[in-house]
């Protein structure tokens, strides 16, 4: 047997990819037992980028159904690796695309080949004019076609696409409860994931964008709108054997398990405060449209707090969009 072809074949298993659900109340539960389902359960996978002698990784199409996607905590610690500044920069690129000009041009090949947000944006507004004429037609929101995705064939089968997109699709469905009211549900499609390390920080952004959705949908309606669930699936939510050999994977679940889960989470908003450097999310918005207005005026991309206070910038007051409160004007279009 060709012994690249058999590397770790007892781990293998029958080579079919498992389909795991995990329910949650929040997103902290939502990924510590996903993580460790997909530990227990996940088939032993190579990546693409794969060298022969490393440990396989475990991967599994894994659906998380998250009941309260806006209660804490929203953090779990070993799960979400960037720092509040990070998490924030991370959040206002997919909600108001602040790095849609971050693509990869002839003259800086080395960035970003797509964002996430300039492939939906521009499809909000005709979700919210169906929704608006089904209200207005029929006295209810129950469509099923309130959605929009991110893939796009011209762009993402080619070879010369090194890193297509991981997310696909977002969907919001509307459902009367029993109480009469409206609630929204957001789902979302990605073919591959990161579940140690991506999983956490991509959905506290989609929280913040299932939000926006909603307060600008209910105001529009002027009618209450709840939240519901917020679905996410992956085709493809996995742990690198990189997390094994070099991250002390084993040892991390082991302590996973060992620990209550309340001593390994943590809020949103304490990591916003607390452990920020700026003291709030107001202040981190600050810090962050400074560091936009330093790169327009030829400075640099993300400049240190001190760097741009050498600069002249008072980062105690700078101004932030005020829109960045409130959803992109673009969908009033």
């Amino acid at each position: 047997m060709d012994m690249k072809k058999g590397e770790q074949l007892e781990l293998r298993g029958d080579g079919k990819l498992p389909s795991i659900l995990v329910r949650a109340d929040n997103l902290a539960e939502g990924v510590r037992e996903a993580i460790l389902r997909c530990y227990d359960f996940g088939a032993r996978v190579e990546t693409p980028k794969h060298k022969r002698g490393g440990s396989l990784g475990y991967d599994g199409s894994i659906e998380i159904n998250v009941a309260f996607p806006d209660s804490e905590p929203k953090v779990y610690n070993p799960a979400d690796v960037d720092s509040p500044t990070g998490d924030m920069q991370y959040i206002l690129e997919v909600t108001h695309g602040i790095h849609n000009h971050w693509k990869k041009t002839p003259q800086e090949p080395l960035l970003w080949g797509y964002t996430y947000n300039e492939r939906f944006v521009d499809q909000i507004p005709f979700i919210l004019q169906r929704i608006k004429n089904e209200w207005e037609e029929k006295g209810r929101i129950t469509g099923r076609d309130y959605q929009f995705t991110i893939w796009r064939p011209g762009e993402d089968i080619i070879l010369e696409q090194e890193d297509a997109p991981c997310w696909q699709r977002g969907q919001f469905r509307f459902i009367q409860n029993q109480e009469g009211e409206i609630v929204m549900n957001y789902f979302t499609d990605w073919r591959s994931r990161d579940l140690l390390k991506a999983w956490n920080q991509n959905n506290l952004a989609q929280v913040e964008l299932m939000k926006l959705f909603r307060d600008k949908t209910s105001a529009m309606l002027k009618i209450p709108i709840e939240l519901g669930n917020y679905i996410d699936h992956s085709s493809s939510l996995h742990l690198y054997g990189l997390y094994v050999d070099n991250d002390g994977l084993e040892e991390k679940i082991e302590l996973m398990r060992k620990m209550e889960p309340d001593t390994i989470i943590g809020s949103s908003e304490f990591r916003f405060t607390e452990m920020s450097e700026m003291g709030s999310k107001e202040g981190l918005m600050r810090l962050i449209a400074a560091q936009s207005d330093a790169e327009s005026k030829g400075h640099g991309k993300q400049q240190s707090r001190q760097k741009l206070e050498e600069l002249g910038y008072n980062i105690e007051t700078f101004p932030y969009p005020t829109e960045w409160d409130t959803w992109p004007k673009s969908w009033d279009a």
